[in-house]
């Protein structure tokens, strides 16, 4: 198949020895170490409406070389909850695999490396089976999802077959008996600070606002070869693969069902959800975010794009020097003026400009400025303090300020289910 070149570069073997359905269209690909509930979070996929096509459920359960015996014998657990699953869920239009990443050298050993091994092996079945727009999408071990999971992300992909990628809403928990109420309040504020960032950076104008959260989700097995696959970092695997993808323009948010992520404290990695809760519950760090500001710096740079085109190198850097002090710092340091005059020279076109000027400013760049503003300039900022903030500035706010974290996520929920794109 034309696709051979990317597994034979990778030296790819399949782990799987069953083969797959000639019907198989939707691969749930989920990474598991150490995971003491896997059962709960296959019983939620298995719960769910079946689209026309098969699915298949893989389960990748790892651990790195040097694990304790604890962590060695909850993988040995968890491939036989795989085998259970698929005994008690099991049919001809639902599969469930185990597939056993032990022993990893510990440089690789990570979430990243355990969705590549998983995503390789859905893309090579998916392929085989002549279905390069079958879906891949990403779980977690301890996520649930609504029951029209499976059959949403079939339909999204029927109705825009040419759909590269896609984010899956996504809610925390927020109340319940399995945590602490200091956890669901923490998790609020966490959500919060996801959300705030994500419409904050909409409200400015910049076209790569999206949700990259791995256990919500998915691209289709012909993006995925097609963009080089899944990398192995330990954190931040999932905005890393997605803003290979997302930049091209064939990116959908899926709002129509929902994933339930875990709120649970974790150090598995070094970022992320588990760790904001970890040091919230354990060291009683505060969910802290960007300050607003920081943002609004942005707004006159991303109005100005397609005019940069026709200025020269010193009214650039006349237009730089207008900005406001944070950003104009921030631009003179990674030599914004080399790097659009180099744009300008590589295109024939304001419109073209745009395009490859935000190839520079990615959301990489977006977040190395944000991070250099708050370590320079704002420090990190109270969540809820500058979510109001940012929901005062816009059209959401006609029922008055709320009291709590938990009523304004609610609110932040409620705006990120809106369609929302900027065309390039």
């Amino acid at each position: 198949m034309k696709w051979d070149n990317f597994f034979i570069r990778k030296g790819f073997l399949p782990k799987i020895a069953i083969s797959p359905s000639v019907n198989l269209g939707l691969c749930v690909v989920i990474p598991c170490y150490n995971e003491p509930n896997l059962l709960k979070s296959l019983e939620s996929v298995a719960c769910c409406k079946l689209p026309p096509c098969d699915v298949e459920v893989i389960v990748v359960v790892n651990h790195p070389e040097g694990s304790h015996n604890l962590v060695v014998e909850a993988s040995i657990k968890s491939v036989k909850e795989v085998v259970e699953a698929e005994k008690l869920w099991g049919s001809q239009h639902l599969h469930f695999h185990a597939v056993e990443a032990f022993n990893i050298p510990f440089r690789y050993a990570g979430v990243g490396y355990a969705r590549q091994v998983g995503m390789d092996e859905a893309a090579y079945r998916l392929l085989n089976v002549s279905k390069p727009m079958g879906i891949i999408a990403n779980f977690d071990a301890d996520s649930r999802c609504a029951p029209n999971y499976l059959i949403e992300l079939y339909r999204l992909w029927e109705q825009y077959p040419h759909s590269d990628a896609c984010s899956v809403r996504f809610e925390h928990p927020l109340s319940g008996d399995e945590f602490t109420a200091e956890v669901y309040e923490g998790i609020a504020a966490y959500e919060l600070h996801l959300r705030y960032y994500n419409q904050a950076s909409r409200f400015v104008g910049f076209p790569f606002a999206y949700h990259t959260v791995g256990s919500s989700m998915a691209c289709s097995a012909e993006a995925y070869v097609k963009y080089g696959g899944m990398n192995r970092h330990q954190a931040g695997e999932d905005f890393y693969f997605l803003q290979k993808i997302i930049p091209h323009g064939r990116f959908r948010e899926l709002n129509s069902t929902c994933v339930y992520p875990s709120p649970r404290p974790s150090d598995r990695v070094p970022f992320g959800t588990g760790k904001a809760m970890s040091k919230l519950v354990y060291a009683h760090e505060s969910i802290t975010t960007y300050h607003l500001d920081s943002f609004l710096n942005l707004e006159p740079l991303f109005r100005e794009v397609e005019t940069l085109y026709g200025m020269d190198n010193i009214e650039t850097t006349k237009f730089i020097r207008s900005l406001a002090i944070p950003l104009k710092q921030f631009l003179f340091n990674v030599d914004a003026l080399k790097a659009i005059e180099n744009v300008r020279t590589n295109v024939s076109s304001a419109k073209s400009f745009k395009k490859r000027f935000y190839l520079w400013f990615d959301a990489f760049m977006f977040l190395k400025y944000m991070n250099f503003a708050a370590e320079n300039y704002y420090g990190k900022q109270p969540v809820f303090e500058q979510a109001q903030k940012l929901l005062d500035l816009t059209d959401e706010n006609q029922c008055g300020n709320v009291a709590t974290t938990m009523e304004l996520l609610l609110r932040y929920r409620a705006m990120d289910c809106k369609e929302w794109s900027i065309k390039l």
